[in-house]
């Protein structure tokens, strides 16, 4: 039998051409096959498929893999090289005449004849034409390449490419068969992909930048490390924000394994992340990051699920930590939406309060852990310890609202969990991360870096429903930021698109406690400009990940290691009182189980209501 012609790549074929009578129609056929969102397949990733039956009675559905009225058959094609200058890009053209190499576009082509190293050169095939002008020829159609030849290497309906298929393009056969076994002429398809490409390379290096002093081996023993980093939802990952990213590179199948190794590849003890779907949670980070020796809590935001590639899913913050330094104490939740409705409540005005309930009201959430630090333990009897009489460090994961028309909710929601963080960290070390969706230049960053706000700053007068004219704004948590505590400024970019640019997360830190050592150098800008912008394909979110290492103060100046690091012992203007022993269960509203206690703080109480301050 004959199977259908080479298809465009990602695209359906048509059915199988040939005659049967009414009588041999098969059980079912084939209506729908594709590649999902134009996938292109990668070493040791399975390819994804969608593949929509009929049978003969009209119902649709989708085969899976289970039906046996059909066959499959994966093939492989010819090598189809990558362009010189973008190895993501499959070559559209190759020069027969100076340099011998293949590329994506004309402009490339232009580009290789004028500039290509020498030695980047390829060698001449044999019967290649003589000339001295440039000559691209459509790949596929030099004198040396062999006719297409498709292989066979696999009859199951799910296919893992492996190194022998980088460079070639797939092609899959869907063929029905007949009762008696046979193959239907009638009601197939094919897709056929882009070529295979390489799994993602290890993760680049990238050199940590110290705030300078002398650093002993006991000393660096004691530091652990801290990693942020929104790492873009699959849901938002469409071409319709980044039009400028491949579709293969915005591929979750693609992606996931470059965020995994840059992960694992920074070591860090503690990994906050937002954005996180809870079926990639569940089904990748969890199970691959507990591998790599760490345990890891997740909340939703309380926004209406999804449906999105079949099944109805939402994205929150995860937050991971090593199981060899840390151990969970307990976990809570400041759930904004819940906290405005109680604080709102105390309005005179009950249309006031519906108002500003609404605009509100946006499903943001901060996931916090309290972890007891296995290996330190506490000798200051101000600071709060756990069973084992180890630091206790409160880690908080919050992704506050993106909207930039919406300044006022982002304050009230910074407001919000600072004013939880007063009342439920007392003497506890503090880590803030996450994405703000703030400049350095916002209210929201001078809030938390600062304790306070100008009356005079720009972002209060963005107030259509009054939310901060009932604020006392003010807290005493004393935060610096690590890269501003080691760099003198904050990072240039954390957040690159073709539509921003500029800083929006940050590890916020409890200064008076929390001593940072060292953070991560950011990408500079041509490096981010490689692909136009964020994401890429060695660059698998639009945020870069933020990294930085700490130590516990009182540890620092008990060995002395002061110099340069501003660890003098000059008490802190916050002082929140004597300390205690928390145990497990010593959380406020924490619900009853085995091993570490889980609770939902929502409760009001803090603000003052008037004329703002």
């Amino acid at each position: 039998m004959a199977f259908p012609s080479f298809s465009p790549r990602g695209q359906s074929s048509g059915s199988y051409s040939g005659s049967e009578t009414e009588d041999d129609e098969p059980p079912v056929t084939v209506v729908r096959a594709e590649l999902v969102r134009n996938h292109r397949p990668v070493v040791i990733s399975e390819v994804p498929v969608y593949i929509g039956m009929k049978d003969r009675q009209g119902r649709f559905f989708e085969d899976k893999g289970s039906c046996p009225h059909v066959r499959y058959r994966w093939l492989r094609g010819p090598v189809i090289k990558p362009c010189v200058f973008h190895p993501h890009k499959t070559s559209q053209f190759r020069d027969v005449t100076k340099t011998f190499q293949y590329y994506c576009s004309k402009e490339c082509f232009l580009r290789g004849w004028h500039k290509l190293p020498r030695h980047m050169y390829c060698s001449k095939p044999e019967s290649m034409p003589e000339s001295g002008s440039p000559a691209p020829v459509a790949n596929g159609d030099a004198a040396e390449e062999p006719e297409a030849e498709w292989a066979e290497v696999a009859i199951t309906r799910q296919y893992c490419p492996s190194t022998d298929d980088i460079d070639r393009p797939l092609r899959l056969e869907i063929i029905p068969l007949m009762t008696d076994g046979r193959d239907a002429l009638t009601g197939g398809m094919s897709i056929t992909t882009g070529t295979v490409i390489p799994t993602p390379k290890e993760a680049r290096t990238r050199r940590m930048i110290s705030r300078g002093g002398s650093f002993s081996a006991e000393w660096l023993s004691k530091h652990f490390k801290v990693m942020n980093w929104n790492i873009l939802a699959d849901l938002y990952a469409t071409e319709s924000f980044f039009p400028y990213c491949e579709k293969w590179a915005l591929s979750w199948s693609w992606r996931k394994h470059l965020i995994l190794k840059e992960l694992k590849s920074m070591t860090a003890d503690i990994i906050t992340l937002q954005e996180v779907q809870k079926d990639a949670f569940e089904d990748w980070f969890r199970p691959e990051l507990a591998k790599a020796g760490y345990d890891g809590v997740y909340q939703q935001k309380k926004r209406d699920a999804i449906f999105h590639r079949g099944n109805y899913t939402v994205e929150g913050c995860a937050t991971f930590y090593k199981t060899s330094r840390f151990q969970r104490v307990y976990k809570y939740v400041v759930d904004y939406d819940n906290l405005s409705a109680e604080e709102l409540r105390c309005l005179p005005n009950p249309q006031d309060a519906e108002k500003g309930l609404q605009r509100a009201s946006k499903g943001n959430i901060a996931l916090a852990l309290v972890l007891e630090d296995l290996h330190i333990k506490t000798t200051n009897g101000d600071q709060a310890r756990g069973q084992s009489g180890g630091h206790l460090l409160c880690v908080v994961n919050t992704h506050i609202l993106a909207d930039p028309g919406f300044t006022d909710v982002k304050l009230w929601q910074a407001h919000l969990l600072v004013q939880t963080l007063e009342k439920d960290t007392t003497n506890m070390s503090l880590l803030v991360c996450g994405d703000f969706n703030s400049t350095p230049q916002s209210a929201v960053y001078e809030y938390l870096r600062r304790g306070m706000l100008r009356g005079d700053h720009e972002e209060l007068q963005n107030d259509p429903c009054g939310l901060l004219e009932y604020l006392r704004i003010g807290h005493s948590l004393r935060m610096s930021t690590a890269y501003e505590t080691c760099n003198g400024k904050e990072a240039e970019y954390t957040n690159y698109t073709e539509d921003f640019k500029g800083t929006l997360d940050y590890i916020f830190f409890s200064s008076d406690t929390l001593a940072v050592l060292a953070v991560s150098q950011v990408d500079e800008e041509a490096q981010l400009q490689q692909e136009t912008a964020l994401p890429s394909s060695t660059r698998p979110s639009d945020h870069v990940s933020l990294v930085a290492t700490f130590m516990f103060r009182e540890d620092a100046a008990a060995d002395g290691q002061t110099t340069g690091l501003g660890l003098g012992a000059g008490g802190s203007p916050y002082h929140h009182g004597s300390g205690g022993s928390v145990g497990q269960l010593d959380a406020p509203q924490l619900s009853a189980g085995g091993g570490a206690a889980d609770g939902l703080f929502t409760s009001g109480g803090g603000h003052n209501y008037g004329a703002a301050g």
